[in-house]
């Protein structure tokens, strides 16, 4: 005998609660998205500078975990040292440091590089202008320029400098900071500190071997695994509680929005409900009942959740370019894996309420 789809008969039968309903899943699934994407995209910014230097090795001051947030200083005479090491087939001083602007009577902060022209190290990909060869000329980040109307030829004060704008660089803005970048010597002259640099990148295809070296020769080498991932874990240390946290508030609200709708379908249709255990459904098919119920709405959510994510990836992109909503295949299955927690969760209370149900309710005038 066919069975009749009781559950999706009456999860259909109010298209104007199940309309509310699918969207709500939908918002808490779309939140969960975006924040994840968000995580995703932080983690690559995070990372910006040292993806692109083209750099095997770093040589920092002991103790220093992040190009920029660290404190780190060199001579510059262990450049041409560093250069002499067996394996080592390039060496590039680099001074890397935050920075405060005064644009539009605003304070902004930047991430500073300072680059040797021609060296690796500088601004790696340019919308429009040149890198800077003269210590007053300076790249500013695309999206910080557009932000705050800045353009080629434009004078920019940086700690008390005066530079003009020779370069707009792409893919160089942060979430919290965009890049900017000088000529080496002139960061030696804003930050008053001659002969010296922040960091030297080490080019090698021996790794291994040349860090080994420049360890015996007394200097502390960095690999780019290594940075990469106390960069992440700093990342992660400021960012990742407050981020889990609204995750979990999406998953909270998701999760109730489900139940409610599925608990008050039953209540209102227990009469039907009642009839089918009357006529001898067991605890296990009403259970049955009950999970199809919430995953068919989880399920609806999650279509709507798509939808909604396209739409608000385009409107935070469009309004704030400088975060990067990054979409991976591992956050896509633990959003789709939060929608099936939802339903599961979600069926246990309607669920118990069929258990309980008493069958006379079907027989009830006025039920």
């Amino acid at each position: 005998m066919r069975r009749v789809p009781l559950a999706r008969r009456n999860l259909f039968a109010d298209w104007r609660r199940l309309v509310i309903s699918v969207l709500g899943v939908g918002v808490s699934l779309m939140l969960i998205l975006l924040l994840d994407g968000l995580w995703a995209g932080i983690r690559s910014q995070v990372t910006m500078y040292e993806d692109h230097t083209g750099a095997q090795l770093y040589v920092v001051t002991p103790g220093t975990f992040n190009l920029f947030a660290d404190a780190s200083t060199l001579p510059r005479s262990a450049v041409d040292e560093m250069a002499a090491i067996p394996g080592v087939e390039w060496a590039a001083p680099v001074r890397t440091s935050y920075t405060i602007l005064d644009l539009h009577g605003r304070k902004v902060p930047v991430a500073l590089v300072g680059s040797v022209p021609g060296q690796p190290g500088g601004p790696w990909a340019i919308d429009e202008g040149r890198a800077p060869q003269a210590d007053d000329e300076i790249v500013v980040d695309s999206v910080l320029a557009e932000r705050h109307d800045l353009h080629l030829g434009d004078a920019l004060a940086v700690g008390g400098a005066t530079m003009r704008i020779v370069g707009l660089s792409s893919g160089t803005a942060g979430f919290m900071t965009g890049f900017v970048f000088v000529t080496h010597h002139a960061t030696d002259l804003i930050r008053h500190a001659p002969d010296t640099t922040s960091v030297i990148l080490v080019g090698t295809d021996q790794p291994a071997d040349v860090q080994a070296r420049l360890a015996a020769a007394g200097f502390t080498a960095v690999d780019h695994h290594t940075l990469r991932s106390s960069s992440l874990a700093l990342a992660t240390k400021i960012y990742g509680t407050p981020l889990r946290l609204m995750i979990g508030v999406g998953f909270a609200a998701g999760t109730l929005v489900i139940a409610l709708t599925a608990y008050t379908t039953i209540a209102e249709r227990r009469r039907d409900y009642g009839i089918v255990k009357a006529i001898g459904a067991t605890p296990a098919r009403l259970t049955t009942l009950a999970l199809a119920q919430t995953l068919s709405l989880a399920l609806l959510g999650a279509i709507a959740a798509a939808i909604l994510f396209v739409g608000g990836r385009a409107i935070i992109e469009a309004v704030r370019p400088q975060f990067a909503v990054v979409l991976t295949a591992a956050g896509a299955l633990r959003a789709a894996g939060a929608g099936l927690a939802m339903a599961v969760l979600a069926a246990i209370v309607p669920a118990r309420r069929l258990i309980r149900l008493d069958p006379s309710v079907a027989f009830r005038s006025g039920s």
